[in-house]
């Protein structure tokens, strides 16, 4: 019984060390990016910009701010996705009353072809930094 339990004690160390080694995947690089978000002429008060290589590595997320982000994203072709929620009732959204229509949701303000459903990229390089401006996003 003791042979045993050693015998898989050492395979499961030998399991962990081969697991160390220094061929796992290497790490993205990353470079400055920044720009501005517009929808209708108007600057996004408050949302987000995903910049997704979409090859199995870490996008880079950041915020935006009164129309303008800034942060590191990851050299590649990247699918550029862009939301914008509030939260307001389904009585202040579709204008109807009802019972639950005063609970507070979520909604996005953009359009999915702007997020879910994006079909924006854009090429980051390096050595950046780079500047990329969303200014004619439609709300309609």
């Amino acid at each position: 019984m003791n042979r045993v339990c050693l015998a898989a004690l050492a395979a499961g160390c030998g399991l962990f060390a081969v697991g160390c080694g220094e061929n796992g995947p290497a790490p993205v690089a990353r470079v400055k990016v920044s720009g501005t978000v517009k929808v209708d002429g108007k600057d996004v008060k408050s949302g987000s910009i995903i910049f997704d290589p979409q090859n199995g590595q870490p996008p880079g997320d950041m915020s935006i701010l009164d129309g303008k982000y800034e942060g590191l994203a990851p050299v590649a072709k990247c699918k550029v996705t862009i939301n914008s929620f509030v939260k307001m009732s389904m009585k202040e959204k579709m204008k109807m009353d009802g019972p639950g229509y005063d609970q507070q949701t979520e909604f996005n303000l953009l359009p999915e072809r702007y997020n879910t459903k994006s079909v924006i990229a854009r090429e980051v390089t390096e050595p950046g930094p780079h500047t990329f401006d969303f200014a004619d996003i439609k709300s309609k």
